[in-house]
């Protein structure tokens, strides 16, 4: 229990992680499911770094990665006890280490001794991860803030999404996408002078029902959770398993690799076919290959992707092109699959259904298989109620979670901000690992196949009941340690990133605490060219022990840079 200016002196991180994981994941009733070993597992998890928080947002967001980083050594310790007997392992997790994960593309280095590149640099793009956006519009100003909030006709707030084309957006609501602006006119304006003529939930529907696009009313928490979606998804915690029975099936693990497949690399010989994009389901197998995984990422050629982003998150995955127009590649993708032991997609719901590869299409590839298959699917809304078949993206959740409304209102202002950085991406995607572990467990012991969903709302409104937002004094303190900085509704990420990174290597207390040389780390890349080095954040899960060694097999590299097949030597460098 809080109580008043003490807070500030008595607030912890690192106790209030620890609390979050025993309260509000082991002995929450949502995860119940869970292997019961849990509660014994995750006590040796432990918890340091910095007492008072260091990233000035009022959602407890270094509370939230860290505690899920311990539920994810708390599940990761039970594999070890039923897989290789031995005992559970003490793991720690520092809690200004983990929020490094949704900043690391941002200080990442590229041949950190020559070089020094970052993802921000030109020559980066040019030379290591060439854009594969197809969309001129949106790298225009006018189209970059097509992804903003704004204000509608009857008072309330919307965000709209330009998604990786903004153009079907910009169209719906009547702007030329090659327009010139009039002098003196800002691209906001345009935006909110054309959704300032629509009330709030027409415009939901006209964009989401008749368009298609990614959109939504900015709601309160309140208003989300009393919602029909929000209370079709209330039973749900960070993720949902479903066990598909089948007596062929019996209880197994993965096929293990000899010499290899040992507590050290613990999730050594699992092969996963990853069929994602962006952020939060590509983070889902980086999660797993962080333990051992070998994942092969598919892609098609003709699908445009935000390249960038594969830096951070292709380490230890192989990426190869394969073009599901083509019969001859939708059989090869078929042929990976029934190779492997996971799944893992991440599109818009029914886009893989529409080329064979949806969730009933691949359990019933393994109908007739002695082994079964573990499907894990991630999307914004949630996968029941009526809002399930919808796009979204990670500002979409949390503006209709209630996430961006708070954010707003921590600054004293009545407006939805959308709070900085991709914190529910990132967040989503490690629940999705946890869950894939948990599936694993349970089918060392029941056999079958075993389909887990994964949402940016299921992360969300986690955040929202259990998370919650620091203590009115703590914020507060935080805030004004960072001179009581306002964002308004029309500053996208494209405005507050960058200032936040600003302020947070400015800022004595945030730098030390969070740009910690101990929490770096330089890695081979040869998937990127030979000879590259990359200077990266390490995994943030630590054993001391040193009997397991978290890290990855293979560097990141750009799209298609693989043949679609798996290599006999699962630490192959490059599939030619």
């Amino acid at each position: 229990m809080f109580n008043g200016a003490s807070d500030c002196q008595s607030y912890s991180v690192p106790a209030e992680a620890k609390k979050l994981l025993e309260n509000e994941l082991i002995n929450n009733e949502l995860h119940s499911s869970a292997p019961p070993e849990i509660h014994d597992a995750y006590k040796y998890i432990e918890f340091k770094g910095t007492d008072f928080p260091s990233i000035p947002i009022n959602w407890r967001f270094a509370e939230s990665i860290a505690a899920l980083r311990g539920f994810e050594g708390a599940m990761l310790n039970v594999l070890l006890r039923k897989k290789y007997g031995i005992s559970y392992q003490r793991v720690i997790v520092n809690t200004d280490h983990a929020p490094l994960i949704f900043m690391e593309l941002g200080f990442s280095e590229v041949n950190p001794d020559t070089e020094k590149l970052t993802a921000r640099d030109p020559k980066f793009t040019e030379k290591y991860f060439p854009k594969l956006t197809k969309s001129p519009a949106l790298n225009s100003p006018l189209g970059r803030k097509c992804n903003n909030i704004y204000r509608t006709k009857d008072g309330r707030y919307f965000h709209t999404h330009g998604s990786l084309d903004p153009v079907p957006t910009m169209k719906a609501l009547g702007i030329d996408p090659n327009m010139k602006m009039p002098i003196g006119t800002s691209p906001c304006d345009i935006y909110a002078e054309k959704i300032a003529t629509y009330n709030a939930f027409d415009l939901d529907k006209y964009l989401n029902d008749e368009y298609r696009q990614a959109a939504t009313v900015c709601l309160t928490t309140e208003e989300y959770l009393a919602s029909p979606q929000g209370r079709a998804n209330a039973h749900v915690g960070l993720f949902e398993i479903h066990h598909v029975p089948n007596p062929r099936q019996k209880p197994t693990w993965w096929t293990p690799v000899e010499g290899k497949t040992t507590p050290e690399r613990p999730l050594f010989g699992l092969k996963v076919i990853d069929l994602t994009r962006v952020i939060a389901a590509p983070t889902i197998a980086r999660t797993l290959a962080e333990q051992g995984a070998s994942i092969l990422r598919i892609t098609s050629p003709n699908v445009p992707d935000f390249a960038e982003i594969n830096f951070n998150l292709g380490w230890g995955k192989w990426n190869a092109h394969l073009d599901l127009k083509k019969e001859e590649d939708r059989q090869r993708l078929r042929e990976l699959i029934l190779e492997s032991d996971v799944v893992v997609e991440g599109y818009r719901p029914g886009v893989m259904e529409k080329w064979g590869f949806g969730k009933e299409a691949i359990l019933k590839m393994f109908e007739e298989k002695e082994k079964g298959i573990i499907y894990a699917h991630e999307n914004c809304y949630g996968w029941n109620g009526p809002l399930s078949h919808r796009s979204g993206w990670q500002p979409i959740s949390d503006a209709i979670c209630g996430v961006s409304t708070e954010f707003g209102r921590a600054m004293d202002l009545d407006e939805a901000v959308t709070p900085v950085f991709p914190n529910s991406d990132y967040c989503t995607g490690v629940s999705g690992a946890i869950g894939i572990l948990q599936a694993l467990i349970e089918r060392s012991e029941k056999g079958g196949s075993y389909v887990v969903d994964v949402a940016l709302n299921y992360y969300s409104q986690w955040l929202v009941n259990s998370c919650k937002t620091y203590p009115p004094e703590v914020w507060s303190k935080l805030w004004s340690n960072f001179n009581n900085f306002v964002f308004h509704h029309d500053d996208n990420m494209h405005v507050t990133v960058p200032a936040y990174f600003k302020m947070l290597t400015e800022n004595p207390h945030s730098s030390k605490a969070l740009f910690n040389q101990e929490f770096w780390e330089v890695r081979k890349s040869e998937g990127m060219g030979k000879g590259v080095t990359v200077k990266t954040v390490r995994p943030a899960l630590t054993f001391p022990e040193g009997l397991v060694k978290p890290g990855f097999q293979v560097g990141t590299r750009p799209n298609g840079r693989d043949k679609p097949r798996w290599p006999e030597d699962l630490e192959t460098q490059i599939i030619e």
